[in-house]
């Protein structure tokens, strides 16, 4: 009876940490944009209407959006982007997010390609990470070898982590999807992949 009832917890919580978290993050979005935009909004109403800030955010977007699609707003907007990168300290955050937006919004660029094994932090410490490209330039010439550029993450946010200039033969390339390595991340390591067997592969892939 008390191990039924210890399931019974286990299964339960189970099903509702994931909906709860979920429910508490949109939440907490939902609660930021429109405290933020309610709050100018507050300026010229004297009405509090819920959801009016994340209306008017949402309509502020798709008119910025349709605006830099003419001639005139795309001046502006490149007039705005030369003035706020030539402010010190600015210009490096306006550049950090627009890189990191445009790449994310290339829907022909798969940012995280494959899911791979390296010895993280030390050696015979393996750490799951994410093939994100070649390297090329200075950090190869420099080192003098054939280098790939792998994401180790965060557990559990799987945006940000060390970034690492690993030798292709050192990395080990798992036969799984991109999805499952990221579940595999989110989940600090409960939800495992389907066990179909780490390809180690050298230079000549890719």
């Amino acid at each position: 009876m008390q191990r039924n009832l210890r399931n019974y917890f286990l299964t339960g919580l189970a099903v509702i940490l994931p909906a709860a978290a979920t429910i508490f993050v949109l939440w907490k979005i939902f609660g930021f944009v429109d405290g933020f935009a309610g709050r100018l909004l507050t300026h010229f109403t004297p009405y509090k209407i819920p959801g009016l800030g994340i209306v008017v955010t949402a309509a502020l977007i798709l008119f910025v959006g349709m605006l830099a699609t003419n001639v005139i707003g795309r001046r502006l907007l490149a007039f705005w982007e030369r003035v706020m990168l030539q402010i010190p300290l600015v210009n490096s955050i306006y550049r950090t997010a627009k890189e990191i937006v445009e790449t994310f919004g290339e829907n022909r660029k798969q940012v995280f390609r494959q899911v791979v094994l390296v010895q993280f932090p030390r050696p015979g410490s393996w750490a799951v990470g994410f093939l994100v490209g070649e390297a090329n330039g200075l950090i190869k010439d420099l080192v003098g070898r054939e280098l790939v550029k792998v994401l180790v993450p965060h557990v559990p946010v799987p945006m940000s982590g060390f970034l690492l200039f690993v030798p292709r033969e050192e990395v080990i390339f798992l036969n799984i999807p991109v999805e499952e390595g990221l579940r595999l991340v989110v989940s600090t390591g409960i939800i495992e992949p389907n066990s179909r067997g780490p390809e180690a592969q050298n230079a000549a892939k890719r």
